[in-house]
């Protein structure tokens, strides 16, 4: 689960994972048990986006332009 940090946990440790290092703006991968805990806390909230993609790819989405599709209009009998 993926959540940003809101505000450092005043609490240094939760189930053994140490929450001293978790700074303000950052995005953290946490087990749900944590990153439901820290939101609960006021912590963190919920983190939607998808980090290694830039805005344009979440819309291309494989889509071709008409540049990048040829077409054939020639018959199988005219080949």
């Amino acid at each position: 689960m993926k959540v940003r940090i809101t505000e450092t946990p005043r609490e240094l440790e939760v189930d053994g994972i140490r929450l001293d290092k978790f700074a303000r703006g950052e995005v953290r991968d946490v087990s749900p048990s944590i990153g439901s805990w820290l939101i609960a806390q006021g912590y963190a909230e919920t983190e939607m986006r998808q980090s290694g993609r830039n805005e344009n790819q979440e819309f291309s989405g494989g889509v071709k332009t008409p540049d990048d599709v040829a077409y054939d209009r020639r018959r199988s009998s005219d080949r």
